[in-house]
């Protein structure tokens, strides 16, 4: 089970020691960051996480989160838990990267502890979980129970590193090592009396024990997650010790039992309706597992209207919340310029530098934005695909906007320091890093585009691709394209696969084949279609070249649209075969 809320509590009030840079931070600005820094905790605690981003953004008008101080960890790591609850791991990952290095050079173990944590749930919500289970350990290496002094606001504590870890070790299967972990948190939770500690701690035994088959010890632990929940009226953790134990009794075939303890939870639903979304939708997956397995229909229905009417909810949420903290990224990194280039003692230079940074964020945003957008207003038939590239198309400008900004600060210091010839490869790999992402978002942009919806019209666009990569070589490109080919439609997801699949294979022609000619060949047969590549270049051995990604992204893009790729360079050059069949 995923219990993303025991990895932060939200945040009381804040007493800050830090002085801001060079000048002290005047009372005016504390109260003021203080009243702001509540407001976002009050958000985030109801789910509405674009309202917190807003009150955030507020904060970055007196203070540079970029240099290295209590504060501006405080302001990373909410910065991330904005992007964890928005499903932007990527963008979040890279936030929780950026606290990790300032607690290292603040020297201060409780907020490595922290960022270790934060580090750590990343990497297990992306699955990555022997990453996730090193950076927890870590984490325990260096926190404590509190107290803590008074300018920290509340971080991550032992129980909750210990839980997670549990989690981890659950998802890899590792049932006794999560029980292990699982008793430290209960005993840590215990120890400063944290009920919702203690209380997920239970849950975390039950889930344990339950994936042991060891019914008997499951129950006792999900009874007692059941006791101390209520108690301490987290009725959300509550839910999940319903599910449990109707699971248990469902293990024993005790149908009666199992029921009785889902009527527990849709009662608790019922009264409650406001319940964590991620926890509600945990108990309905429960509940439909074992209502499919006794067959019971009506129960079933209500189950399923129930989890639609919540997912439906919960995406329409999302939508608005992204789209309000992209914007609100984009205004962040006006005020970030504005208050640098003041500082800045060559400014002229400077002001360059960072306007052209500006511009392109500015344009990225903006691209990111209506492509986003032009995904929300598609068929309901095509929302799983369209969240789809959108989060790909996050991840991607996320990942290279990241790069940006770094190379951005470290050219601001190399100019501060008159480092001409590091300046220019800073700068360099800044143009690199730009043009790349460009052609990215033109790729995806393209690939969502209706007009573009017919097989003539991504073919065309291949063989632009082509021809500029094989006149670099001198190569001869021989491309066939039926004109009938127009009439041929093709879904978002078949026109997207289709050529990247594509111009990989051309990409690695050119490079690696030493060919003198390609040929590429469309064939139409009545529902398929077959796309030949041919070079007579040097061939390859599959069994080398498998160990890059080229060919393996190949095939899992075939894959994800059921079509048939076949590689052969057992003889002369190299044929490529891909067919696809048109639905």
């Amino acid at each position: 089970m995923n219990y993303r809320f025991l990895f932060l509590l939200f945040f009381p009030a804040i007493v800050f020691a830090q002085r801001n840079s060079s000048s002290e931070i005047i009372k005016s600005d504390h109260d003021f960051i203080l009243e702001a820094f509540n407001n976002a905790d009050n958000y985030m605690n109801t789910d509405h996480y674009d309202s917190a981003q807003l009150w955030l953004n507020k904060i970055y008008l007196k203070v540079s989160y970029r240099k290295p101080s209590l504060f501006s960890y405080f302001l990373t790591s909410r910065q991330a838990e904005v992007y964890y609850y928005n499903n932007l791991h990527e963008l979040g990952l890279q936030e929780a990267f950026k606290g990790e290095n300032i607690a290292v050079v603040l020297n201060d173990s409780l907020l490595i502890a922290d960022a270790c944590n934060f580090i750590g749930l990343f990497y297990m919500n992306n699955n990555k979980l022997e990453d996730a289970v090193k950076y927890f350990k870590k984490g325990l290496r260096f926190t404590h129970q509190p107290p803590y002094r008074k300018q920290y606001i509340e971080l991550s504590k032992p129980h909750h590193i210990y839980g997670n870890l549990a989690e981890a070790y659950e998802k890899l299967h590792l049932s006794d090592s999560a029980i292990f972990y699982s008793r430290a948190s209960l005993i840590k939770a215990s120890e400063i009396d944290s009920k919702r500690g203690m209380a997920t701690a239970n849950l975390n035994l039950g889930s344990a024990f339950l994936q042991k088959l060891q019914i008997d010890s499951a129950k006792k632990y999900f009874e007692s997650t059941r006791i101390t929940s209520i108690a301490s009226t987290d009725f959300d953790v509550e839910l999940n010790s319903y599910s449990g134990l109707a699971d248990c009794e469902s293990r024993i075939k005790n149908q009666k039992e199992a029921f009785k303890q889902l009527e527990n939870g849709f009662k608790l639903l019922d009264k409650y309706p406001q319940l964590n979304d991620f926890y509600s939708l945990m108990f309905l997956e429960t509940a439909l597992k074992i209502y499919r397995k006794y067959n019971d229909q009506p129960a079933l229905i209500r189950t399923l209207e129930l989890k639609t009417q919540i997912q439906t909810a919960t995406y329409s949420r999302n939508n608005i919340q992204i789209q309000t903290i992209l914007l609100t990224g984009l205004k962040n990194e006006k005020l970030i310029f504005n208050l640098e280039l003041a500082e800045s003692k060559n400014k002229q230079s400077l002001a360059n530098t960072l306007l052209y940074i500006l511009l392109l964020v500015l344009l990225s945003f903006v691209i990111a934005f209506i492509a986003y957008r032009y995904y929300t207003l598609q068929k309901l038939r095509l929302a799983n695909l369209r969240s789809k590239i959108s989060q790909d198309l996050h991840d991607e400008v996320g990942a290279t906007l990241s790069g940006i900004a770094m190379y951005s600060y470290i050219t601001k210091e190399q100019i501060k320091n008159n480092e001409h010839t590091k300046v220019n490869h800073s700068l360099d790999i800044i143009k690199d890093n730009a043009g790349e992402m460009v052609a990215k978002l033109n790729d995806i942009v393209w690939a969502v585009n209706p007009l573009e919806d017919n097989l003539l019209a991504l073919l065309e666009r291949l063989k632009d691709f082509a021809l500029q990569l094989t006149a670099v070589k001198g190569i001869v490109l021989i491309f066939e394209i039926p004109n009938s080919l127009s009439t041929i439609k093709l879904s978002m997801e078949q026109r997207k696969n289709i050529y990247l699949i594509c111009k990989e294979a051309i990409n690695n022609a050119v490079k690696y084949s030493d060919c003198k000619v390609i040929k590429v060949e469309i064939e139409n047969q009545q529902k398929n279609i077959k796309i030949i590549l041919n070079d007579d270049g040097k061939g390859f051995r599959l069994e080398e070249v498998r160990k890059g990604n080229g060919l393996t992204n190949m095939e899992s893009r075939a894959k994800e649209i059921a079509a048939m790729l076949n590689i052969d360079s057992s003889g002369f050059g190299t044929s490529i075969i891909l067919n696809c069949k048109i639905t």
